[in-house]
């Protein structure tokens, strides 16, 4: 397979990743102000980061936004999403930042979730500012925003906690892939007698 094949693979994988994770997980997130509200950000916040990291270029871009429309439409979504899917192009393009020096290392899956643990705080940030701009819920005052942040801070716990422990052992087992995939489709295609896979 050319790179470009190899990355629309891919990309189309991640995509299909996180259309399935966000609307097979749904069903299992607690309602209301839940500690772990991983529906949305521990699969498209991982999914955004890997689309950088491993495919760099437009895919850090394309390919949360395409997993974000695709699982809106299964899911719905109202004006939040302007916040929701710029959030998760912010974690592509952090992604993209952090691909220089990849490696399937544990330094580098440090060095990585320590940027998805800043990508998480922004991506908080920006989507409970947008909740509070676009929603009735709070007064559009500072008094409003501040009880926003403060509702919102159990999700932030609860993306913390599943980005910081899925992170790391995602991304080294997709890098250790990407790096050895040429040796990897060499043993299948010995395997499986499937030409064309390298």
């Amino acid at each position: 397979m050319t790179e470009r094949n190899w990355k629309m693979l891919g990309a189309a994988v991640l995509i299909a990743l996180g259309v399935v994770g966000r609307v097979a997980l749904r069903p299992f997130v607690p309602a209301g102000n839940a500690l772990i509200g991983f529906d949305l950000f521990a699969i498209m916040g991982i999914v955004a980061l890997l689309a950088g990291v491993l495919l760099g270029g437009i895919y850090a871009l394309a390919v949360p936004l395409a997993a974000m429309a695709f699982s809106d439409a299964i899911l719905g979504n109202g004006m939040i999403l302007v916040f929701t899917w710029s959030g998760f192009a912010l974690m592509g393009g952090l992604g993209l930042y952090a691909r220089t020096g990849r490696a399937a290392s544990a330094a580098f899956g440090l060095r990585l979730t320590g940027i998805g643990v800043a990508g998480i705080l922004a991506f908080d940030l920006w989507t409970n500012f947008g909740w509070w701009l676009l929603s009735p819920m709070y007064p559009h005052t500072a008094a409003g925003l501040a009880a926003c942040f403060a509702m919102g801070l159990p999700f932030m716990v609860g993306h913390l906690l599943t980005t910081a422990a899925l992170l790391p052992a995602v991304t080294l087992g997709a890098l250790y892939t990407v790096e050895n995939r040429a040796r990897l489709a060499g043993a299948l295609k010995a395997r499986l007698g499937v030409p064309g896979l390298s």
